[in-house]
């Protein structure tokens, strides 16, 4: 699919005028998907951004998950500072949190970027900016920021993400990434840029509770400690991958994997991304407990060509009519969580929904 320059170009616009309408020396909040590469490129490039047209203006950065209730709080947290304006990026948060996230948006005036699929019923309007899943919010605002932010500086960062976002798989994405990687070929293990992708995804993964580390390293762009990191997070995930390999629930003829993991580091999305490599076509469910909660947290991944269903659909599937549980996601990868007595119900009704798709 080719970029649709008219659309780039109302996106831009619907971008710049609300740049225009900030006060020079306010104070915004900039709120970001936390754990997630995607989501700490795009606060990065947003605040390169600000920092050319408004060097006096302060951002209020947060990295928030999808948890209920995180986004009535920081409204709170927002009053009491007299914050008034804010970003939401890469943020799902119209399907994952949207009650939560409609009220945020009559409180405060809200640009939204992202690029997960769309609850049909969002409010649109000229603050929501919302791509295709293949074009990640940290391309975006990479390519609004042109002339504003230092390409040569950042280019690593945003192929990082569109690499890990697989927004590659989009033809002219694919050309972008290798402008500044001639030769990246998705799926060489041995290309310079996956070995990158590889290591800021561990530190996004190792700061997975405290998001601002991973973020203040990045703007340092303190390799030594990355890589040191890095050797520590892929030991984990080297353990995990075996473990799978040995104690997966399997079915369907290994079509569909069920794995439980226990580890000190927030890997399921890492541990599924590459499952889902190394088992194309099949879908793969990563299930892990949320520490001093009654949660469990769920990330999912099919990397087949074409997919037989969407792993964002499934999931929704997966949690219906349990309490308290949220799925969402794009069609490839997505995630979510359920209370850990569902664990079964949960199982059935995901094995249900395959079993109704490959049959």
């Amino acid at each position: 699919m080719k970029l649709n320059v008219e659309e780039f170009e109302k996106y831009k616009k619907q971008f710049n005028s609300f740049l225009d309408n900030l006060g020079s020396e306010e104070k915004v909040g900039i709120i970001a998907h936390a754990n997630c590469t995607d989501g700490m490129a795009s606060t990065v490039f947003l605040v390169e951004i600000l920092k050319k047209r408004y060097p006096l203006l302060k951002s209020n950065i947060m990295f928030l998950s999808y948890t209920a209730g995180a986004l009535d709080k920081l409204g709170e947290r927002y009053l009491n500072e007299g914050i008034s304006k804010a970003f939401v990026l890469d943020l799902n948060a119209d399907v994952s949190l949207f009650d939560e996230f409609e009220n945020f948006r009559k409180k405060f005036d809200v640009l939204f970027i992202d690029h997960h699929p769309i609850n049909p019923k969002l409010i649109i309007d000229n603050k929501v900016i919302k791509t295709i899943s293949a074009d990640c919010t940290s391309l975006t605002l990479f390519r609004f920021g042109e002339g504003l932010i230092d390409y040569d500086v950042w280019s690593w960062l945003v192929c990082i993400a569109c690499v890990s976002e697989f927004s590659w798989k989009k033809e002219e994405n694919l050309k972008f990434i290798q402008k500044y990687y001639p030769s990246y070929v998705p799926g060489d293990e041995s290309s310079d840029l996956l070995k990158l992708v590889h290591k800021i995804n561990s530190l996004v993964t190792y700061y997975s509770k405290d998001s601002m580390k991973a973020y203040q390293i990045i703007l340092d762009k303190d390799f030594d400690k990355i890589n040191l990191i890095h050797e520590e997070v892929n030991a984990e995930t080297s353990r995990c991958l075996k473990d799978f390999e040995e104690n997966a629930e399997v079915y369907f003829d290994k079509h569909l994997y069920f794995y439980f993991f226990k580890s000190r580091f927030s890997i399921g999305s890492t541990v599924s991304t590459i499952l889902s490599v190394m088992h194309r076509g099949s879908t793969i469910i990563i299930l892990s407990e949320v520490e001093e909660t009654d949660l469990m947290k769920v990330s999912a991944r099919n990397n087949g060509e074409p997919l037989l269903y969407s792993m964002n659909e499934m999931l929704k599937s997966g949690v219906v009519g349990l309490e308290g549980a949220m799925a969402g996601g794009h069609a490839p990868a997505s995630g979510g969580s359920f209370l850990r007595k569902d664990i079964d119900k949960f199982k059935e009704q995901v094995k249900e929904f395959v079993n109704g798709k490959i049959n």
